[in-house]
């Protein structure tokens, strides 16, 4: 019974790890280039650079690209390009000798016109482009570009350059067994767009939706090419038509031999995953909790679940569901599956947030209460525990201004040859600074000034000579001061709201003792736990 069991668990883990494989178990290989800056007479973007970034992310993450078959090239110049294509060229080459499959990976996001890309001042013209990709001999090759025209709309930027057609993508080719498929964000005569809203362009922010798991209409837990383009042609179609003023309609050319389907993510490999229910609304729309990134939009399905890949970290949700919008936290622990509880979301009006994302934008603040230990605000020192109160107010994103303010209670004691001097040290503090991710660390540098209030009571170590000449053994006296203070800071999320925190740093106090001042350096440390609003 024990070997059945055992081989039982082993044909499951086997399994397991075979569905989470891409189809035929292919060597993958992606290159991404982004590049915010195209011509003289083209209008800088902002995400572009960003777009390549986060498609590089997802290949490492859902793909099945190794780092080290990853290549993302930002503000890079053509010569870059060409190079990158030569280095995949030649790690491809290697793994086909080896009797590999092999698939190619390829995304562009920036400025580009009918017969060029355009990166920083230079182009890469189409048809060495296209002589390049066609040289590489990837069993399969995807090539993504997301550029067109210029022109401005009404709330989407334009990418690219003049008003002329769409990429030609009549290239595509079939050479025996193997197969090319190119993908572009718009048709003829068609603009592609970007929002700041979505910090990307929105074909592929639907296209990072639609691999994270919103295009995975059949539940098998892989997102195929042909569940990709139906998502993307889809949502961008109505994207654009809703937002801006000008619609765009991807493009796909796919000449692919042999049978079965390409899959291009399998969402067993993400660090996380968020199950949405049925009908739970009309569309969800879930923002990485500190940078504000929208990391996918999905319509939920009527009879059921959707699967959303993510990584492991805090998300906000936002729910449309007819005029009302639902709003609310989830925390993702790495390796696990949640269940959105649409219960626990907050309901409110949709006429106040008529923008996508607008419940996402405003400041975050945190309580942060912790025990620890500091040193006595005197010249004769001592430590002793410390406790502290504090509220951060931020701007979520990569980095950005932080407000602090707060209380801290400290108790010391102290010793001479003569006396035990006990202390207790109230202060209360304001502060300015920047707070930022740091991969899933949410980190903080801040400085300020503080009012601070001292009791102290000196006791004689020698109290019966004292008492035998009749002078007190105890002192009582007050005290008060300023100081100036600095603190770095870290937190580390435990939940959708609540989180361990860790504070280090210090203050120098200027106090008026006995009518004297004095100038004493503080340093102290804490332990203890944050919640969130």
């Amino acid at each position: 019974m024990t070997a059945a069991r055992s081989f039982a668990g082993r044909l499951a883990l086997t399994l397991a790890l075979m569905a989470a494989l891409p189809a035929h178990a292919e060597s993958r290989f992606a290159l991404s280039v982004g590049h915010n800056v195209g011509l003289a007479a083209d209008e800088p973007l902002r995400w572009a650079e960003r777009d390549a970034e986060r498609m590089d992310a997802l290949f490492g993450q859902l793909g099945g690209v190794p780092e080290d078959r990853r290549i993302l090239l930002r503000g890079e110049d053509p010569a870059s390009v060409r190079l990158a294509l030569a280095r995949v060229r030649g790690r491809i080459e290697e793994a086909r000798r080896l009797g590999e499959r092999t698939l190619l990976f390829f995304f562009y996001s920036g400025h580009g016109d009918a017969s060029a890309l355009h990166l920083g001042g230079q182009t890469l013209p189409l048809a060495e482009l296209r002589r390049l990709l066609a040289d590489v001999p990837a069993t399969v090759s995807v090539a993504v570009l997301d550029s067109c025209h210029s022109g401005a709309v009404v709330s989407g930027r334009v990418k690219g350059l003049s008003s002329a057609p769409a990429f030609d993508v009549s290239f595509v080719r079939q050479v025996g067994p193997e197969g090319r498929v190119f993908i572009t964000s718009a048709g003829a005569h068609e603009v592609a767009q970007e929002s700041d809203n979505l910090q990307g362009s929105y074909f592929t922010h639907h296209l990072l939706s639609g691999l994270r798991g919103a295009a995975d209409v059949d539940g098998d837990s892989r997102v195929s090419l042909a569940e990709a383009y139906r998502h993307v042609y889809h949502r961008t179609l109505v994207g654009s038509h809703g937002s801006t003023a000008a619609v765009q309609h991807p493009e796909l050319s796919s000449q692919l031999a042999g049978e079965g389907d390409l899959f291009l993510t399998a969402l067993e490999r993400s660090q996380a995953r968020l199950e949405l229910p049925p009908a739970v609304g009309d569309s969800v729309v879930l923002v990485e909790e500190r940078t504000l990134q929208v990391m996918a939009e999905v319509e939920p399905r009527p009879d059921a679940p959707v699967q959303v890949a993510l990584p492991a970290g805090r998300y906000r949700v936002q729910v449309r569901r007819g005029a009302q919008v639902l709003f609310g936290r989830v925390y993702l622990p790495w390796g696990e599956r949640q269940r959105l509880q649409p219960e626990s979301l907050e309901v409110r009006t949709l006429a106040l947030h008529q923008r996508k994302g607008a419940l996402m934008g405003s400041n975050d603040w945190r309580l942060q209460a912790g025990l620890g230990v500091g040193r006595a605000a005197t010249p004769i020192g001592g430590w002793g525990p410390q406790a502290g109160l504090f509220r951060a107010v931020e701007e979520p994103g990569q980095l950005g201004p932080s407000f602090v303010g707060g209380v801290t209670l400290g108790v010391t004691r102290a010793f001479t040859q003569q006396l035990r001097l006990d202390q207790v040290e109230l202060g209360a503090w304001s502060g300015v600074g920047v707070a930022g991710a740091l991969g899933r660390v949410w980190t903080g540098a801040h400085a300020g000034v503080g009012v601070l209030g001292l009791f102290q009571r000196a006791k004689s170590l020698d109290s019966a000579r004292r008492q035998l000449i009749d002078l007190p053994d105890t002192r009582l006296r007050a005290g008060a001061g300023a100081a100036v203070f600095a603190a770095l800071s870290a937190e580390l999320p435990l939940g959708a709201r609540a989180g361990l925190f860790a504070r280090l740093g210090g203050h120098v106090a200027l106090t008026r003792q006995d009518g004297e001042l004095r100038l004493s350096p503080v340093p102290t440390l804490l332990l203890g736990s944050t919640w969130g609003h």
